[in-house]
């Protein structure tokens, strides 16, 4: 920004250098004019960037003083155990997957969310109420990152994958016998009473849906992506929420409501 204010500040002079040389003093009064706002406006845009930066960044510096916060990442230690997010797992309504590998050897899952604004302090209160949620069939958040408009979700990694990967796959080998499905069922179930019943805060998940039903290397069921619509800015958050959600397995007064 400094190298653009000094450009600027070049230019001027060479406009006005070129005016006395043509002789007209008007000409040489209307460059001035025009030079003085349009270096006005330079600064204007500077101070304001820099006013936000300084925002922005006492937002993030926020987030490493609340208590019970999940580990927080930086971006580039996500681009780092990720290898630039080249392992993609898949890709939904929140954001893309990708496989990575933390420095203690454990696998993770690490979800780049998409259309989240500036980091707030909603933000960090719905990271901070998603990562205190344990429960054996529910997805546990590991950590996080929030950086500038990067947003970033670090999962524990589930080996088999997604629940449609199975029930829609013609692949005999892929084929579940129906005690593993019922047990499937019965791990549903107990993941959303948990979320309805269990929880200081009640988390309704809204779309609820076979990709969103993940399997460890044991067929153990966990449900994931609960929370995810409130970390979208209150404002937003009820015509994000009629977007993203599927239809087909949303609500019916929420399909409802994404077309009036």
């Amino acid at each position: 920004m400094y190298g653009n204010i000094r450009s600027y500040s070049l230019l001027i002079l060479i406009l006005l250098i070129t005016a006395v040389i043509a002789g007209s003093i008007f000409d040489a009064f209307f460059y001035l004019l025009l030079c003085g706002l349009l270096g006005l406006v330079v600064l204007g845009a500077f101070f304001f960037l820099r006013s936000r930066n300084r925002f922005q960044q006492v937002e993030e510096d926020h987030l490493d003083n609340m208590l019970g916060m999940p580990t927080r990442f930086s971006y580039e230690e996500l681009k780092k155990i990720t290898k630039n997010f080249s392992n993609k797992l898949g890709e939904d309504g929140f954001g893309s997957v990708s496989q990575g590998t933390l420095p203690s050897g454990s696998q993770v899952a690490v979800k780049h969310l998409f259309g989240i604004g500036p980091v707030n302090k909603s933000f960090g209160a719905e990271v901070q109420t998603i990562g205190s949620i344990h429960h054996f069939n529910l997805v546990s958040l590991v950590g996080f990152c929030a950086e500038k408009f990067n947003r970033l979700l670090v999962y524990e990694y589930m080996a088999n994958g997604s629940l449609d990967r199975w029930i829609f796959n013609k692949n005999q080998d892929l084929s579940l016998d129906w005690q593993v499905r019922k047990k499937i069922i019965l791990d549903i179930a107990k993941g959303f009473a948990h979320l309805h019943e269990d929880c200081n805060r009640k988390i309704i998940h809204l779309d609820i849906k076979p990709q969103n039903i993940l399997l460890d290397e044991n067929f153990n069921a966990k449900v994931s992506d609960f929370g995810l619509s409130k970390l979208i800015e209150k404002d937003q958050s009820q015509v994000v929420t009629s977007m993203r959600g599927t239809p087909g397995y949303m609500a019916p007064e929420w399909l409802k409501f994404s077309h009036n």
